[in-house]
């Protein structure tokens, strides 16, 4: 199971700018499912780490003197550690927090990049479209296509125009 694409969308877009600590994580799964158990809650946050690292878009590791290190042992073990740490402590969060990191790796990086330009481009393309519902699935769309849907609108708008003319010249 891989988090939710808003979870793992956010997740790679904060990491753009630094790594990810695990109380980061933690906190995103709980904004995302407010009514989520607690154990619910760290198994989706262990569970995403797990996924984000086994899909190659993080890195897991330990932030040392402001840095990331990256972690040698095998995911299980990592993985054992942090889940001691962060379930048997979840009442203390000074005991876990920071425990782990999430660094993105190069395909992280790349996939987060692209994330961002999308959601730029719909920015731009947001005042272009003012129709578009709110829950419509966001496309990509190429300055190419936005003309194509300049010229649909106007074609339309003239096929109207003709049609209410019709409409007066029958009645």
């Amino acid at each position: 199971m891989s988090p939710s694409t808003p979870v793992r969308d956010t997740l790679l877009l904060k990491g753009l700018s630094r790594p990810v600590a695990l109380n980061a994580i933690d906190r995103k799964i709980k904004q995302q499912n407010p009514s989520a158990s607690t154990s619910e809650v760290q198994g989706e946050t262990l569970e995403a780490i797990r996924s984000l690292v086994d899909d190659g878009l993080f890195r897991l590791g330990a932030l040392e003197k402001r840095r990331f290190v990256p972690s040698k042992r095998p995911l299980d073990r990592s993985m054992d550690k942090i889940s001691r740490s962060y379930l048997n402590h979840y009442d203390d969060p000074r005991r876990w927090m920071y425990s782990a990191w999430i660094k993105l790796t190069a395909k992280g990086e790349e996939l987060a990049l692209s994330l961002e330009k999308r959601g730029i481009d719909l920015y731009r393309y947001e005042s272009i479209l003012p129709d578009r519902c709110e829950n419509q699935v966001a496309q990509e769309l190429s300055p190419q296509n936005i003309c194509e849907l300049k010229q649909l609108r106007t074609q339309v708008a003239t096929w109207q125009k003709e049609g209410d003319l019709l409409n007066r010249l029958v009645a």
